[in-house]
């Protein structure tokens, strides 16, 4: 049984040695087992210290980010061509709201306001639902809907942002629950439309801060491109006391597309 034991741990050793190239790697096969090697450190181009490893997103050059074009995702299924249709309608409703249809340059923050407020009606909903589960489609969708509660926390933080970029002050979440409600009556009804409803508003947003962000590069939008930024954004992203609002748009379009 012995001598089973050692031939078998003698072929494992060789076969293991085959698989290990005779490189300074991890470690190398000696008679005596195992002996682990000493792997040089990777040469960072950033010191450890950096403040940059402490953005609440990966690390790319501004050139890299900014070169990459977001296309929009093409509805299939009825439910995806009915949710796109119907969010679709809805910006085109905060868009009259907000006024941007008239005055450009002056909505541009407020309708920034009304399309980050609706988009966090599933947020809102997700957070209900798990806390008082309504229906068994919650039970179903219990890990969708937990994903988009862990989401919702960045939402509500963009929509802070914007809200003090204007100088107004978040008022009580009761149009949030509205809103979160008339999400969560189509979301019963039909599961998939509500499901297509979240990703393509996502995508609105994306497209309307690529929006934004191309018109003060063109310099359509002087004022609002000099505008400082304001001090929650500076704390959270870590940014300079001299950063403008140009500079907070880009961080949260880059925070919008990583989460697509």
């Amino acid at each position: 049984l012995l001598q089973n034991i050692n031939l078998l741990l003698s072929m494992a050793a060789r076969a293991t040695s085959r698989m290990i190239q005779a490189r300074p790697a991890a470690v190398f096969h000696r008679r005596r087992g195992f002996v682990p090697c000493l792997v040089e450190a990777p040469q960072l181009t950033l010191s450890r210290d950096a403040p940059q490893w402490e953005m609440p997103h990966n690390v790319w050059a501004p050139d890299s980010l900014n070169g990459v074009r977001v296309t929009a995702m093409q509805p299939h299924t009825l439910a995806d061509r009915m949710a796109y249709v119907a969010t679709r309608a809805i910006q085109e409703v905060l868009d009259l709201a907000s006024g941007f249809k008239f005055h450009r340059e002056r909505a541009w923050l407020k309708r920034l306001q009304l399309l980050e407020m609706a988009a966090t009606a599933p947020f809102t909903f997700s957070r209900m639902a798990l806390e008082r589960p309504m229906a068994s489609q919650t039970h179903l969708d219990r890990s969708w809907l937990q994903a988009l509660s862990q989401q919702s926390k960045q939402a509500v933080t963009h929509l802070s942002m914007v809200a003090a970029a204007r100088g107004t002050v978040l008022t009580t979440p009761s149009k949030w629950n509205g809103m979160a409600y008339a999400f969560g009556m189509g979301y019963l009804l039909w599961p998939r439309f509500g499901k297509w409803c979240v990703d393509h508003s996502q995508e609105a947003l994306i497209r309307v801060y690529a929006e934004l962000l191309e018109e003060m590069d063109a310099g359509e939008l002087p004022e609002l491109r000099s505008m400082p930024a304001p001090e929650l954004a500076i704390q959270h992203y870590g940014l300079s006391a001299r950063a403008s609002l140009r500079d907070v748009i880009e961080k949260i379009h880059l925070d919008d597309r990583l989460l697509r």
